[in-house]
């Protein structure tokens, strides 16, 4: 029985493999270009979450602090529409795709 019921699982996702188009593949795949630009904004953004993180310390003038170490992350992947309550994930992927 469980032979069974492996076989048939096989047999249900191999149908889902095979008859999947490639419209679909365009959606969830990221070309060369789109996954370093994704690369590039999750650095980008993690250097700004932690400059934002590091810079909130007490004795530390955050004024002063954040722009310092966020001042070349533009160089890397501008971060022009990111909330900060943002999923950075998401934003990127979006971000990525959108340098078509």
């Amino acid at each position: 029985m469980k032979a069974l019921v492996m076989a048939a699982t096989l047999v249900v996702g191999a149908h889902f493999l095979f008859n999947g188009t490639p419209a679909f593949a365009q959606d969830v795949l990221l070309s060369r270009a789109e996954t370093r630009a994704y690369h590039a904004c999750l650095y980008a953004a993690w250097v700004e979450d932690n400059c934002r993180i590091r810079s909130g310390r007490l004795g530390e003038h955050y004024d002063r602090v954040y722009p310092t170490c966020t001042a070349w992350t533009d160089r890397i992947f501008p971060l022009d529409n990111r909330r900060m309550w943002q999923n950075n994930n998401e934003y990127c992927w979006n971000a990525a795709r959108a340098t078509r």
